[in-house]
């Protein structure tokens, strides 16, 4: 079994770069938010100046704020009308038409401000998510998987709540590879992690280990894992990927079930161990099994 470097997948920098909809800090950008300066200062500064008619003129950068800039420049554009014209209102000799339509501006703004605070939270959940998620199964990676399990442990500590832990591997992966090919591999990867998020409970946390190795938290007792376990080995049974000459193969799963132990003030290190040490007996017992960590249990020279 192998198990790589934690966080697999593509940097932060990059996820950033490759959000849709979002202006890019390059010269191309900076142009687009010329052009909206100038086309908003211009009815401004008429404006300011006495001229409250050129009021129409706000259409253009309005208009243009949103293709150009996003949901915040339009905020802007917004903002700055509103305020400009709410200010001519104001002023002795002011008509009733210039104050309503300052009143209009305003509620555009916060419409335009709310479209544009959704947008950013939208985007920083895609992002979380994309940072926290293996790519090529689907299932969480193993930054996550870290970060989780003794945060899981500790609430289990604090309030007393059973907890468990499996730790699967696929049987004979590298000879798959070697045979088939990596390709057939990764979409063999793919599709087992697939079964496994259709095999979990919500409240179940499955994640990619590292290579061909998963993990599941369970927030339950041994019986509950043990279930969960059964459950994604049946599942995996039946997967299976075209290869080479258009025949259909996959591979079969070996668990290991650990529980959590209350008032040993466990982080999860032990637990791991001994779900490890379940998973080699199952594969040095025949492969395609469950085991549940008995103290007998020893390390095992199997693959």
């Amino acid at each position: 079994m192998s198990r790589p470097d934690p966080a697999e997948g593509t940097p932060i920098h990059r996820l950033l770069d490759d959000r849709e909809g979002l202006p890019h800090a390059d010269g191309a950008a900076r142009r687009r938010h010329a052009l909206l300066v100038v086309a908003t200062l211009v009815p401004t500064v008429l404006i300011l100046a006495g001229s409250v008619s050129a009021w129409p003129l706000y259409a253009l950068p309005i208009a243009l704020s949103l293709p150009l800039g996003g949901p915040r420049a339009m905020a802007a554009a917004g903002a700055v009308a509103s305020l400009t014209v709410a200010y001519a209102s104001g002023r002795p000799g002011a008509d009733g038409a210039a104050m309503a339509l300052g009143v209009a501006a305003f509620l555009v703004t916060g419409l335009a401000i709310g479209a544009g605070h959704r947008a950013q939270e939208r985007d920083a959940r895609r992002i979380a998510n994309l940072s926290l998620i293996d790519r090529l199964t689907g299932v969480h990676n193993y930054a996550f998987f870290a970060d989780a399990l003794p945060r899981e442990c500790r609430r289990a500590e604090r309030y007393g709540l059973p907890l468990s832990l499996v730790v699967l591997d696929l049987d004979r992966f590298k000879a798959f590879n070697d045979r088939h090919g990596h390709d057939a591999g990764n979409r063999l990867l793919t599709a087992v992690g697939e079964a496994i998020r259709a095999s979990s409970r919500a409240s179940d946390i499955a994640a990619r280990f590292g290579g061909e190795e998963f993990a599941l938290i369970v927030p339950g007792p041994a019986e509950e894992a043990l279930e969960a376990a059964e459950r994604i080995r049946a599942a995996v049974s039946r997967v299976s990927v075209l290869v080479a000459g258009g025949e259909s193969a996959g591979t079969t799963i070996s668990a290991g079930v650990a529980d959590f132990q209350n008032g040993d003030g466990d982080d999860g290190t032990r637990m791991l161990d001994q779900a490890d040490k379940a998973l080699y007996h199952s594969k040095a017992s025949g492969r395609d099994r469950v085991s549940l960590f008995a103290p007998e249990h020893r390390w095992a020279a199997a693959s």
